[in-house]
């Protein structure tokens, strides 16, 4: 598969990137690890989970995946939303817990938190999950610039990154959260992911000042067409043409077909 510097790095990724989101709907650990290996037999080299993603379940399937191979693959991982109690290891214990989430909803929630004790806590939390003493890339998940203390966050990542946890670090969520970051020109802001689609192109905003999309997601579900799911990443891979498109399914031979399109 095709790959890519992302900007302000010396990180090279693949053209696709697998995102882990919604691992935790395949019930058997069987079946979730041919996924991640159909991936990685696809030519996919980066992987974007967060310790919200299946309450800390993505990140360990995640770690067993990597054991062995951790540097043939970069990996994003994030902080600022968590799960509601402690981490799960087994997908009835998620399932359970989706489902409680239904009659009280704080359950399922995430936790917002913004204090870089628990941030710092976390980032320990998911190197052990997947298995690893750091991450290509460390985002901060749907962050509020209203609320974040950022001088003291910027100087947390620094010791971080100091210390080989951390290479990099940015911003992921929704293009309303992430354009007053970039706007501003914030020091935190140094690698992007967020929505955009064909029609609306949400992520127009990256460009006109002046910046490249780097890792971007959303296309096949914002659209509602008769193209065909190959015809539409085609043109999504036209649209992104310095960075990662990150897809997420559930099923193995999707992952194949989408490949297809950066061979």
């Amino acid at each position: 598969m095709q790959s890519t510097m992302i900007e302000n790095t010396d990180v090279r990724v693949s053209r696709l990137s697998f995102g882990t989101a919604s691992m935790h709907h395949v019930f058997s650990a069987l079946q979730r690890q041919r996924m991640l290996e159909a991936a990685a037999l696809a030519g996919i080299r980066h992987f974007d989970t967060a310790p919200y993603y299946g309450y800390g379940l993505a990140e360990a399937d995640l770690g067993v995946f990597l054991q062995g191979r951790r540097g043939a693959f970069t990996v994003t991982t994030k902080v600022g939303l968590y799960p509601y109690g402690r981490a799960s290891h087994n997908a009835l214990e998620v399932w359970t817990r989706k489902a409680t989430g239904k009659i009280y909803p704080k359950l399922s929630a995430p936790e917002v938190d913004w204090h870089v004790k628990r941030a710092a806590n976390s980032l320990n939390g998911s190197l052990k999950r997947l298995k690893t003493d750091h991450v290509d890339f460390l985002f901060l998940h749907e962050p509020d610039i209203n609320v974040i203390n950022t001088d003291v966050f910027l100087r947390w990542l620094e010791t971080e990154r100091a210390a080989g946890k951390v290479r990099y670090w940015g911003l992921a969520g929704e293009p309303g959260r992430i354009k007053p970051w970039l706007t501003s020109r914030h020091p935190l802001a140094t690698v992007l992911q967020t929505r955009d689609d064909l029609m609306m192109k949400s992520a127009n905003f990256i460009l006109e000042n002046g910046r490249q999309l780097q890792f971007t997601y959303g296309y096949l579900s914002s659209i509602n067409t008769d193209e065909s799911a190959i015809e539409i990443m085609r043109n999504a891979l036209l649209r992104n043409t310095q960075g990662s498109i990150l897809v997420s399914t559930r099923h193995p031979e999707r992952i194949t077909e989408l490949a297809r399109c950066v061979k």
